[in-house]
């Protein structure tokens, strides 16, 4: 009898007969999303029929709409390959990406977990603590509302104040918020950035997200019960974070602080924050805006949006780069320059570059930034900044005309602008639809080992 199961087993098929059978399959998106469903193997043979990642290529990774599977596209949003995740990957449905490094994603999935996934060989994904379980317990969970029958969280913002700014400093009392699950998994985390100590154990991985609209942040491991929180100041708002040279750095969303959240020197699992330099926002506002007005004779408005960059092979240094709108003559939005600055902690400034070396260039998108060495990248020029925004662009309205839009579809636009010259030109437009917006992924040296 278990010699018959064995013998009628399709998950122990060969991978060479399984690849095989996912060449025959086609490219019917219905007919392949079956087909990788079935079981892991399944899904790796589905996966590995398909185009292989150049890893000297410049891709964007992004969640198919439904979750289903991972796409890898190029600059212009057209789809390269494709990796499915399946069912058997754990936890509910990924839902957008809020962080890439090191070959994972962090994602958030239909419930609002997060987790870290593993989207070039078979999707495996290493949950972390729920949303629910801040050390502060300032989010519970509430099983129907009286509308709709929906689920939604109780947000108590005033224990999650009392917690981070501690017992000697009272906070404004305010009843807890009811927020939908469908806000809670699109707003609550903003952007997140992964730490690996060494080794591919789940206590290797660090992950630091920005949350509550970018003023909180906390931490936490794959395995830990609950997340830390950090204290911070009410009134800052968080923009951007990497980890970079042994720490974790934040950008602040209004006058540009950066502060290094460093382990404490006296252990635990706290951070540590250290300011690397203060605020910049009333001269880094004034030269942008000036730069552009007098030198291309173009109203100019400073956007605000800043990512900070660290080199792709771990190098000293750390960048800023901010984004100018450029509109016409009529108030419309005409295209974006960016500025680059090099932080400088010692004497606790910002300075404007106007080059940034001879085989470097830097990617910028919706939330995040890296600079990589285009001698790896040769797809690359150096001196040049590819960004992936939001666009607003007119192409749209024609695009919408044609009556075949994509439900809950965002818009796009891609481009290049040469740091040397001051000039952008934009190479795509395209729409992507819900599944959460596009972010940079150079694919790792080796794919990270199985578990």
């Amino acid at each position: 009898m278990r010699a018959a199961a064995a013998a009628s087993d399709w998950s122990g098929l060969l991978p060479e007969l399984l690849e095989e059978i996912s060449r025959r399959v086609g490219d019917v998106k219905r007919d392949r999303d079956a087909f990788a469903a079935v079981c892991r193997p399944w899904r790796r043979a589905s996966s590995a029929t398909g185009a292989r990642l150049n890893r000297h290529a410049l891709h964007l990774v992004s969640l198919r709409s439904g979750a289903t599977a991972v796409d890898f596209s190029d600059r212009a949003g057209e789809v390269k390959k494709t990796v499915y995740l399946g069912t058997d990957a754990g936890g509910a449905r990924p839902h957008r990406v809020i962080g890439c490094s090191r070959g994972w994603l962090v994602v958030v999935d239909k419930s609002c977990g997060a987790s870290l996934l593993e989207p070039v060989a078979d999707g495996r994904r290493l949950p972390l603590p729920d949303v629910t379980s801040f050390d502060c317990g300032f989010i519970r969970p509430l099983l129907a509302d009286d509308l709709g029958g929906g689920v939604c969280f109780s947000v108590d913002h005033h224990a999650y104040r009392s917690h981070i700014r501690g017992p000697n400093k009272k906070a404004r009392p305010s009843p807890p918020e009811t927020v939908p699950i469908q806000t809670m998994r699109d707003e609550f985390f903003h952007k997140a950035a992964l730490a690996v100590s060494g080794g591919d154990r789940r206590e290797s991985f660090t992950v630091m997200v920005i949350h509550s609209g970018g003023s909180g942040l906390a931490f936490a491991r794959p395995g830990d019960k609950c997340w830390t929180s950090l204290r911070t100041s009410a009134s800052t708002r968080y923009q951007d974070i990497i980890h970079h040279d042994g720490a974790f750095y934040t950008i602040s969303r209004g006058d540009g602080s950066i502060e290094a959240w460093e382990p404490s020197a006296h252990g635990g699992r706290t951070l540590k924050p250290r300011l690397v330099t203060g605020p910049v926002m009333a001269w880094e506002f004034k030269r942008c805006v000036e730069f552009h007005t007098e030198t291309f004779r173009q109203q100019a408005y400073y956007e605000g949006a800043r990512y900070l960059a660290e080199r792709d092979d771990g190098g000293a240094g750390l960048l800023v780069v901010s984004t100018v709108a450029i509109f016409t003559d009529d108030n419309a939005l005409r295209t974006r320059r960016f500025k680059v600055f090099a932080v400088d902690e010692r004497e606790d400034r910002w300075r404007e570059l106007q080059d940034i070396g001879d085989d470097v260039a830097l990617l910028v998108g919706i939330n995040h930034g890296r600079r990589v060495s285009t001698r790896e990248y040769q797809c690359m020029e150096p001196g040049r900044i590819y960004y992936v925004l939001k666009s607003f662009a007119p192409e749209f309205d024609a695009m919408d005309e044609d009556g075949d839009d994509v439900e809950e579809c965002s818009r796009y636009e891609s481009g290049v602008h040469e740091l040397r010259t001051g000039v952008a030109s934009r190479k795509a437009v395209f729409r992507h639809a819900a599944g959460g917006h596009p972010v940079w992924f150079v694919p790792p040296v080796a794919a990270p080992p199985r578990r």
